[in-house]
């Protein structure tokens, strides 16, 4: 089996999965640190800047096939070690950025918002549970959005921009429908209580099933999916 042959090829793009995020993430926590000093306010301040990383979780999911694929199986790695490769390399990142994140929200806690009542990566509601239960939020949400973009850009691969544009319409239509659908019979209010009832551990648990179907099916893709 390539499988370590496979995580050696992701472990050599030190920038890809380690470097860029990270100075990404930190410079952006810096710019807003700095901007909080010039707000006079006694109410905390809460940022949105670390959905950043969230959201490049996803793209490298995308990225991750165009980048590495091709160039795997011409390197006589077979399509299943390539996949299990990149699943176990998914879980080892995710699950260090998930401690990561942890490690951040805690030291933010500590220090009262790192002495400016400044939240950048702890948030009520989201870290309200155990360490255990926040770290499997941000493990759940990681790999959800990597093996969404890996589904992705692995059915593009499969077939082509014909099928990215067919799969875009039918997405949109089915979106469509849905929403007029919840509109017309007035269930969104029944959708907000229900998200209300549930805690952010309990509501990360449901993203397993659409993660296992993105997992799934981006294996099938790439096992069809021309080189």
């Amino acid at each position: 089996m390539n499988i370590r042959k496979v995580l050696k090829m992701y472990v050599r793009d030190k920038w890809g999965w380690f470097l860029i995020p990270n100075i990404m993430l930190f410079s952006i926590f810096i710019i807003n640190l700095i901007v909080s000093l010039f707000i006079t306010t006694k109410e905390q301040f809460y940022t949105g800047g670390v959905s950043y990383i969230f959201v490049y979780m996803l793209v490298m999911g995308i990225l991750v096939v165009a980048q590495t694929f091709s160039y795997a199986v011409s390197m006589s790695v077979r399509r299943t070690d390539y996949f299990i490769g990149t699943v176990v390399m998914a879980a080892i990142m995710n699950f260090s950025y998930g401690v990561l994140l942890i490690i951040c929200s805690t030291i933010e806690k500590w220090t009262n918002g790192w002495g400016g009542k400044f939240h950048f990566f702890h948030f009520p509601y989201l870290n309200d549970g155990t360490l255990l239960e926040q770290l499997a939020i941000y493990f759940i949400l990681f790999i959800n959005l990597f093996f969404l973009g890996l589904m992705i850009s692995s059915f593009a691969r499969r077939f082509g921009k014909k099928g990215m544009v067919y799969a875009a319409i039918t997405s949109l239509l089915i979106a469509s429908i849905a929403a007029l659908l919840v509109t017309y019979y007035e269930y969104w209010m029944d959708i907000v209580h229900w998200f209300i009832e549930h805690t952010a551990v309990q509501l990360a648990y449901w993203l397993i099933i659409p993660t296992l179907f993105y997992v799934i099916f981006s294996y099938l893709f790439l096992r069809r999916a021309t080189v």
